[in-house]
């Protein structure tokens, strides 16, 4: 009997996932050593007129970073597997903050501006207009990993028309439950490569954008943007389909998307281009080890660094707490940038919201 597509995936997570659990508990390796001044001295020589060069191998079809090419060995990741914990020795391990959170309030087109903390990557932005919402993700798991902790509330919480903004194809960010019950009901933003994705799994109104490229819908206007990322997924090969963060604007306001990045020269440029930005969402975990997660990912530090020069007035960290992606403890990685930000005059401009939890573009919490 021919096994299904979803039974042959399943077998394959699976596989995958007794594999990485051997591996990971063998710890053999001793983590490799990391540069950080001459890896911050490669991100200041960037060019940032790179960030508008051709993305796209025209043999291959992959995209990748013009500025600042990956190339990695591709036993890396199985040295990860087999090497020892790199947090370092005291390093505390806490659970995420939860309130409760009916998310009623997404379907009242009266309803103060808002922004609330879905879990992971996803964010609801209320601000007149249809609801945005980043990388949906309610699913209990993220590929093999499970969640430590349930979304605020369910797809059925997302009202009817809003605009969902995808930013790349990694399972934390691009989750198919979640795209199967939003689907008939919003409008789907992604990078090149995505529609037929998202279309397979549910999605009905599918765009696809390029690095720049801008479209308006309800007053609302999203510009896709280039991170420093990458991707792959089962079905989908290296780089064949891309990533992006966005730049979201309305009647004057501007929340920024980071989406999943290493630290690089656009947010310095971005922090030009569009000066006063209300909220940046910055991604902050899955830093550690650093030899192996430096290019796809930010450290605390480099997430201050590029939080200041997107020159933002409030600053959110996302995708810390819910999943555990890194050998650092899961909600770590946000405590850390709140220390960091009040030791360098920021205190009050990092705000660590709860999952579920619910502010105003101001940065004040709201009721929920």
């Amino acid at each position: 009997m021919a096994l299904t597509r979803s039974t042959r995936r399943l077998i394959w997570l699976l596989g995958l996932a007794l594999l990485a659990a051997a591996l990971a508990g063998a710890g053999c390796l001793s983590p490799l050593g990391f540069d950080e001044q001459a890896w911050r001295s490669q991100v200041a020589a960037q060019d940032p007129a790179a960030l508008r060069a051709p993305h796209r191998d025209p043999e291959t079809g992959a995209f990748f970073n013009p500025w600042n090419r990956q190339e990695r060995p591709w036993w890396d990741l199985w040295r990860w597997f087999l090497s020892r914990d790199s947090t370092p020795e005291g390093t505390p391990d806490q659970p995420v903050p939860v309130v409760a959170n009916s998310g009623d309030y997404l379907a009242d087109p009266a309803a103060p501006p808002s922004l609330t903390w879905i879990g992971h990557a996803s964010y609801a932005l209320q601000w007149g207009g249809p609801v945005v919402v980043s990388d949906p993700f309610f699913g209990p798991r993220a590929a093999v990993v499970s969640r430590r902790v349930p979304p605020a509330f369910g797809p059925e919480k997302i009202p009817d028309g809003a605009v969902v903004v995808i930013s790349h194809n990694h399972y934390d960010h691009l989750d198919a439950e979640s795209v199967a019950a939003l689907g008939p009901r919003v409008r789907f933003l992604c990078p090149l490569g995505l529609k037929g994705l998202l279309e397979e799994m549910g999605a009905v109104q599918v765009t696809e954008l390029d690095w720049w490229q801008s479209l308006e819908i309800g007053g609302t206007r999203f510009t896709c943007l280039p991170v420093q990322h990458w991707s792959r997924r089962f079905g989908q090969g290296l780089n064949q389909s891309l990533w992006c963060a966005w730049m979201m604007e309305r009647e004057g306001r501007r929340v920024f998307y980071g989406g999943d990045s290493g630290y690089f020269v656009g947010f310095k440029e971005y922090g030009r281009l569009w000066p006063g930005i209300d909220i940046a969402l910055m991604p902050v975990g899955a830093y550690l080890p650093r030899w192996f997660m430096h290019y796809a990912h930010m450290d605390p530090d480099e997430v201050l660094a590029a939080s200041r020069e997107l020159g933002a007035r409030v600053v959110v960290p996302t995708q810390w707490g819910v999943l555990k992606l890194g050998d650092e403890p899961a909600a770590w990685p946000a405590a850390a940038l709140a220390q960091l930000a009040a030791q360098s005059g920021w205190r009050g401009r990092v705000v660590l919201l709860p999952v579920g939890g619910r502010m105003s573009l101001d940065g004040d919490l709201l009721p929920r």
